[in-house]
């Protein structure tokens, strides 16, 4: 009998930790969506590299417009945030490569004077923060 709950103890903590497992892999994937939107209504703001629109990060604007910059600050903010969770979560290469990516289409604002010396790299942790420094040393492909 001593055996038998042994057993049934053993079972039921790895159903519970696949159950969690499960769950982080379902909230990662919901936070990769939510950004995937955010980009689908903000092309602009999605990949600056594409150049569709201007952007001067000296004086904060976007095609001239100081709100957009602020729209744009607050995008880039909420992929970081997702990226974050995501790989606290999800600490896979699958998920290091796309989160790789995405810091790279914003390379140019992530590396600017503006963004360095702005204190919100302070609310990330020092691995996240090492994360993007290593992900942001590798030269950006071009499209095509």
């Amino acid at each position: 009998m001593g055996v038998a709950a042994v057993a049934a103890l053993i079972y039921a903590h790895l159903q519970i930790s696949e159950g969690r497992k499960a769950e982080h892999r379902a909230n990662g994937n919901e936070l990769w969506r939510e950004t995937l939107r955010l980009a689908f209504d903000n092309p602009k703001l999605a990949d600056p590299t594409l150049a569709l629109a201007d952007f001067n990060y000296d004086e904060m604007t976007i095609d001239g417009s100081k709100e957009t910059f602020q729209k744009y600050e607050l995008f880039v903010d909420t992929i970081l945030n997702a990226s974050e969770e995501i790989l606290q979560v999800l600490p896979t290469k699958e998920w290091d490569s796309a989160v790789r990516l995405q810091l790279k289409q914003h390379r140019a604002y992530l590396l600017s004077t503006h963004f360095q010396t702005s204190g919100y790299l302070e609310q990330y942790t020092p691995r996240f923060r090492a994360f993007m420094h290593d992900a942001l040393k590798e030269t950006p492909k071009h499209h095509a």
